[in-house]
This record gives structure tokens, C-alpha cells and sequence, in this order.
């Protein structure tokens, strides 16, 4: 492979995190980053949901949720199985998924192939 087309090949994939496949579907959205429960109110309809874990308290916020990334857990893991119960697409298992993704940034959540797309024009975080 020629080292400009790996080249390109790895700037598009750095765009993309990955993580467990945890609820099928796929949605585009703004990504609203969660840290506690006592931030939903900050939390808009239709905003896709980045959260550290989930827990029964978390479940308001799901009903509001156009999709969830979440930096724990597996396919049975709390978030993942809320996910699934209301259809809405969910990858877990995201490493440091609330560092990675800002708060305000439209990304695209595929819960089929526990992908998720950052904006490639996104600046390195602390910038």
C-alpha cells in the first residue's frame, strides 16, 4: 500500500472510535456530554446521550436520548439493555468517550457496527 493512501486511510479513522455494539441503529445527532444524573437538565430531546456508565437513575434521560455512548460496560450492561427497550442506538465500552467527543458536536452513533463518527474538522482536545 502506498504510504499516501494509508495514509489517508488512518486520518479518516482517526475520526472514529469504537466501542461494543449495544443496541441496533444508527443516528446523527449533538452530542450532549452527561457525567451525573444531576446534569440532565441540561440534557435536550433528541440529543445523543454521552455518559461515563448508566445506572436506574439514568433511565429518564434515555427517553429523551436519540442515541447513547457509553465509556463502560458490555451488551447486558444496564444502558445497553434501556437501549435496546426503547430503541434508540447505543455503543458502550467507548474508551474515554467524554474526553473524546466534546459536548455541542454533531456526531453519528452506529449501534450495528459499535462505531461512533467524529466531526473531521475537530480540533485535539485542550484547544
Amino acid at each position: 500500500m502506498p504510504f499516501k493512501r494509508f495514509y489517508s486511510t488512518l486520518l479518516c479513522m482517526s475520526h472514529i472510535i469504537r466501542g461494543t455494539p449495544a443496541s441496533p441503529g444508527q443516528v446523527e445527532g449533538v452530542a450532549r456530554i452527561i457525567r451525573e444524573p444531576a446534569e440532565a437538565g441540561r440534557f435536550g430531546k433528541g440529543e445523543i446521550l454521552v455518559a461515563p456508565y448508566a445506572e436506574p437513575g439514568w433511565a429518564p434521560l434515555f427517553l429523551l436520548a436519540a442515541g447513547v455512548v457509553m465509556e463502560v460496560g458490555g451488551r447486558l450492561c444496564h444502558g445497553a439493555i434501556v437501549a435496546r427497550e426503547y430503541g434508540i442506538p447505543a455503543v458502550v465500552g467507548v474508551r474515554e468517550a467524554t474526553l473524546r467527543i466534546r459536548d455541542g458536536d454533531v456526531i453519528s452513533v452506529d449501534g450495528n457496527l459499535g462505531e461512533v463518527r467524529l466531526p473531521p474538522w475537530r480540533r485535539p482536545p485542550g484547544r
